[in-house]
């Protein structure tokens, strides 16, 4: 039995009192293309966060009696730290498919355009529709384009939905709005019997336009995040560590001054530059 199922044995029975105050959860879940009913996955939520109350009591208690607390005194703190902890995990459960799904929205957005060309480009061979997504969900380069696309195919060749439902299905279903706008266009253009290629040349046309625009806007922020960077965090350090130098010869406080400034330079200076790397990379409208 796996963790799932036992999950859902234990606490599905609790999920119906909480599921109208997550009534978002659902799509969420599908947004973020996360394989389990909105039941299963409170009850993980709930079982986890029952298993990590359990052990934090006991852990805490514990610690909370060998640091010198009473054992009534550490039982209720103990007891109210994992009350809150337990919450926050919960929390976290609640609000991870969301994440999920605009970190897919992201993906999808920076490959998109490379994506509409190659398959405008299988679309010119006069080949079935399915067989562009069938051929595009192969290229793991494209990500969670392919992943989208594989779905497609799955419901067309295995479930035996026509073409057509599979694209109005993903169409919902999909993160990304831009993807969305074009599986809905492919769907049209196929019920009017309009021409395919000229439709995704057009759309991969106006995809590329708007990465170009966003590769300089992105060019343009770099450059003032890294002068940034350089005058604050570079210089702001030298200068910091300059004035408390000479402070620490006026005053003759070496030892703190001394610990302060190896803080500083192994510590935090490291600490500051990871955080400005994530930063940046989190703005990159290049995939990888």
């Amino acid at each position: 039995m796996d963790y799932v199922t036992l999950s859902y044995k234990f606490f599905g029975n609790y999920t119906d009192s909480l599921k109208p105050l997550m009534i978002d959860l659902k799509e969420e879940l599908q947004r973020a293309n996360m394989n389990y009913t909105i039941d299963e996955y409170i009850s993980i939520a709930l079982a986890t966060a029952a298993m990590t109350f359990f052990a934090e009591t006991v852990l805490l208690s514990f610690i909370f009696a060998v640091i010198g607390f009473g054992i009534v005194p550490s039982m209720l703190l103990s007891f109210t730290l994992s009350i809150v902890l337990s919450g926050i995990l919960f929390f976290l459960f609640y609000t991870y498919p969301t994440t999920s799904a605009n970190s897919r929205e992201n993906k999808i957005k920076k490959v998109l355009p490379f994506s509409v060309s190659y398959m405008a480009t299988i679309a010119s061979s006069n080949l079935p529709p399915i067989v562009m997504f069938n051929t595009l969900s192969k290229f793991k380069d494209f990500g969670e384009v392919a992943e989208e696309a594989k779905i497609i195919t799955r419901d067309v060749e295995n479930f035996g939905m026509t073409f057509s439902s599979a694209i109005k299905k993903q169409a919902k279903r999909t993160p990304s709005k831009e993807f969305r706008d074009l599986l809905w266009g492919i769907n049209t253009i196929m019920a009017s019997g309009a021409d395919p290629p000229s439709y995704l040349k057009n759309k991969g046309n106006e995809l590329m336009s708007d990465y170009r625009r966003r590769i300089r806007k992105y060019a343009d922020n770099l450059s003032l995040f890294v002068e940034i960077y350089l005058t604050l965090i570079i210089t702001g350090s030298i200068f910091f560590l300059v004035l408390t130098s000479i402070i620490s010869t006026i005053s003759g406080g070496g030892a703190g001054i001394l610990l302060i400034q190896t803080f500083v330079v192994f510590i935090l200076l490291p600490l500051l530059s990871i955080g400005f790397i994530i930063l940046v990379k989190s703005m990159s409208p290049i995939e990888g």
